[in-house]
């Protein structure tokens, strides 16, 4: 006796190549060959994907794996799959020469840090795209590696909308006026008449100065007190605080920046 059996059909994946222009945000291990590469693109936000036997073979990828790296990306996308599949790499420009400064090399691995943990996946974030690619510009010309830091801290918090209001008192939400006593934490700045979170620093004149030149300059059109945006100080509080309540997370590589330039860079 024959039995009928129902056929049941099943679609095909969804596969599609895409292509665009990209900085490398990191590298990690797979495996004994490959590794996962993270790309800030500029159309489709953060991109991760597989760059097979990466770790074997230099002459594919050679050159273009450095964090902060601008390259034209082509990768595969297969439907219900995590990573993509990293087809090719092509250098566009590298950052790589300026990197030999331990203290340029660890404020790359900030904005690399910093900018992974914003921009989301195939979201398309352009604006943070030339954001980096400015401050990298900045870098490479002489701006103190501090000051490019900061600016991104500002700039990352405004482009996501979560850039705190320098005008009024993150506590009771009066104005702040220019001259008066207030303290820069996570979350915003606050009166002298409000609790002040943990870790708050005192908002001086320069520290306003700041960010009134952060909303109006490019990054490598700044001239400003850099006592206003080396570690400890108020804006670090404020910026960097703020980015990691955001992100429920605490940035390491900020400690690396510290110790570069510890000696008075």
């Amino acid at each position: 006796m024959n039995k009928r059996r129902d056929s049941v059909c099943y679609d095909p994946p969804f596969v599609r190549q895409r292509r665009d222009e990209a900085y490398v945000l990191g590298t990690n291990q797979l495996g004994e060959a490959d590794l996962i590469v993270t790309l800030l693109a500029e159309n489709l936000g953060r991109v991760r994907g597989v760059a097979a036997f990466a770790r074997k073979s230099r002459k594919r990828f050679g050159g273009t794996l450095d964090p902060m790296t601008r390259v034209r990306a082509t990768w595969v996308e297969r439907e219900g799959r995590e990573l993509h599949r990293i087809e090719s790499l092509e250098l566009v420009r590298s950052f790589a020469a300026m990197q030999s400064d331990p203290a340029l090399q660890a404020a790359c691995a900030v904005l690399c840090e910093i900018t992974a943990s914003l921009v989301r996946e195939e979201q398309p974030d352009p604006h943070t795209f030339r954001l980096i690619g400015a401050v990298l510009e900045a870098l490479e010309r002489g701006v103190h590696p501090w000051l490019a830091v900061r600016y991104a801290e500002y700039w990352l918090l405004q482009l996501h909308g979560v850039l705190p209001d320098a005008a009024h008192c993150a506590g009771c939400g009066a104005p702040i006026g220019s001259g008066e006593t207030a303290a820069a934490g996570a979350g915003g700045l606050f009166c002298g008449r409000c609790p002040k979170p943990p870790g708050a620093v005192p908002l001086a004149a320069r520290d306003r100065e700041a960010l009134a030149a952060f909303a109006k300059r490019p990054p490598g059109a700044l001239d400003i007190d850099l006592d206003a945006v080396r570690p400890g100080g108020a804006l670090e509080a404020l910026l960097r605080g703020t980015l990691q309540n955001f992100v429920e997370r605490i940035f390491k590589t900020y400690r690396h920046l510290r110790a570069a330039t510890a000696a008075g860079r």
